[in-house]
């Protein structure tokens, strides 16, 4: 009985998320713990991002942009005006749910490569906005934010602060991506990316259920992007709006699982460590990390096209079974 609740309420893959804030504390120096904040920071960004397109099959390759306005209002008001940056984190979220009422207003209702270069455009148009805003966002040269920890400042000395932050930030996201799962939203928008005719037919309102996703995607998005720039301390438009962040979420979370709560989380907790390891011990071979990280990704795609999330829980199933059958066997 325990083991069929574990696997059906996620229990395991829960113990493994709040167990994981003790693998910065056993990490042997600040290269790994900096590994850690970075596989948390992601595992939080890529579920934000699944929240919409992953449970509506909808790919935004634009969701960077809100990465950087989150980034950039926080900074902003933290250099300009002394306002903290948990306050500008709010701030940002409040745009970016903005930004996503008028951009989800626009193009929600394309289908297919239209919607996906409608996102494109709109991160690519904003990008370019803070590149010739030299003015307040210093443009290409981007913004630094000074070192002065505290925790009002979003800033600390060492690793383990950002560590615990960003592990926060990943179980926050992940608990709401759960509740919306198993919530009348979240089978909603789960039967819109199977078939959005049959579920507008059954009663489904497509636009108001898919505008929701979007805007709670982008706001949890913003959050990130704050948190990403007090811990980087240094922002400007390519870092946190290019596209190759858009991408890293759409990676992690297929390569975890799309559409499923856990599934980017996965995702990160692998690729991520081995993003970084590559690119610090092959540094000096031109694009070697990136080629084998690749390699690494078809073989995923090509052996478990569903994600690696849904094998993980056949083979729990597996060891269960067997265990099941080990101790009948023993009279047990």
């Amino acid at each position: 009985m325990i083991k069929k609740l574990l696997l059906k309420n996620n229990s395991v893959l829960w113990i493994i998320a709040i167990g994981s804030i003790i693998v910065p504390f056993l990490l042997p120096n600040r290269y790994f713990q900096d590994i850690a904040v970075m596989t948390f920071l992601w595992a939080g960004l890529a579920v934000s991002w699944n929240l919409y397109s992953g449970y509506c099959n909808r790919l935004s390759i634009g969701h960077a942009a809100f990465l950087g306005i989150g980034a950039y209002t926080s900074t902003l008001l933290y250099l300009n005006f002394g306002i903290s940056p948990w306050i500008g984190m709010l701030a940002g979220g409040v745009i970016s749910a903005v930004a996503a009422l008028i951009i989800g207003g626009t193009t929600l209702r394309l289908k297919g490569t239209f919607f996906v270069l409608s996102t494109i455009a709109f991160a690519k148009i904003l990008e370019v906005m803070t590149v010739t805003s030299k003015d307040i966002t210093q443009g290409s040269l981007g913004l630094m934010v000074p070192f002065q920890p505290s925790f009002l400042n979003m800033i600390w000395h060492g690793k383990i602060p950002y560590a615990i932050l960003t592990w926060l930030y990943m179980l926050i996201v992940l608990l709401i991506s759960v509740r919306l799962e198993k919530s009348k939203l979240g089978y909603s928008l789960i039967a819109l990316g199977e078939n959005q005719q049959a579920a507008e037919n059954l009663g489904v309102n497509s636009t108001r259920t898919m505008m929701i996703a979007f805007v709670m995607s982008a706001v949890l998005t913003s959050f990130g992007g704050t948190i990403f720039a007090q811990y980087v301390m240094f922002i400007e438009p390519t870092s946190v709006m290019g596209m190759s962040n858009s991408i890293n979420f759409i990676l992690l979370a297929i390569a975890g699982g799309l559409g499923t709560a856990f599934g980017p989380m996965i995702g990160s907790f692998i690729l991520t460590p081995i993003s970084n390891l590559l690119r610090g011990y092959l540094a000096g071979i031109s694009g070697l990390h990136g080629f084998i990280l690749g390699m690494v990704l078809i073989v995923i795609l090509l052996y478990r096209p569903d994600g690696i999330l849904p094998q993980l829980r056949v083979l729990a199933r597996r060891i269960f079974a067997k265990t099941d059958k080990s101790s009948k066997s023993k009279g047990v």
